[in-house]
């Protein structure tokens, strides 16, 4: 799942994927977005919103249960970008030239991996006007190709080589055309693509 809200002190970003698949996998990953949100009311900070995810993951008692995520704050007035990495697929970033680059940063385990206590440390970036940060899961990166590989990062490179239009519509529906066409199969898991244009 993906989660977007702006609030009075700026906007929060969440992308995140639930193990498993069906049902169960979906209840768990409406379990983790239901603990964000509800921390994000209360006026928890980004680590504190993500602890609550974490323990929510792991009183439901289930060693295998695990969510991947990143979850980010924006805010426009300074364009700073401030985000927690927990297993999921890196970010990247787009500049106006269109070069796509990792946006690196501290890695941390799933949220709810068991005997683990967290501790979270959020990363920060400045991004510059006309730059676009990509969020994806890994049913766009670990996507199989023809002849064997894999979409990755070369295939999110190749897919905005072609974008005309530089906004987060086009960006997002050329990965996910590229991911479509990049083999004759249908997807083996679910395709998430967030994009966030900086004007």
């Amino acid at each position: 799942w993906f989660d977007f809200v702006e609030n009075r002190d700026g906007a929060w970003f969440a992308i995140a994927d639930a193990s498993g698949n069906g049902p169960t996998a979906a209840g768990l990953g409406a379990a983790a977005l239901g603990a964000l949100r509800a921390a994000r009311r209360s006026g928890h900070d980004l680590e504190q919103a993500l602890r609550a995810m974490h323990d929510t993951v792991r009183v439901l008692g289930n060693r295998d249960f695990h969510v991947t995520a990143l979850v980010a704050r924006w805010r426009a007035a300074t364009r700073t970008f401030t985000w927690v990495n927990c297993g999921h697929p890196t970010a990247y970033v787009a500049d106006v030239d269109g070069t796509v680059r990792e946006l690196e940063g501290p890695e941390h385990p799933p949220l709810g991996s068991p005997d683990h206590e967290p501790s979270f440390t959020p990363a920060e970036r400045q991004l510059a006007q006309g730059e676009r940060l990509i969020l994806v899961t890994d049913g766009i990166t670990e996507r199989r190709t023809e002849g064997g590989g894999r979409f990755g990062v070369e295939g999110i490179r190749r897919a905005l080589a072609d974008v005309e239009s530089p906004t987060a519509a086009a960006t997002a529906m050329a990965i996910l055309q590229a991911v479509a066409e990049c083999w004759s199969e249908p997807l083996e898991d679910d395709g998430t693509v967030v994009v966030l244009s900086v004007d």
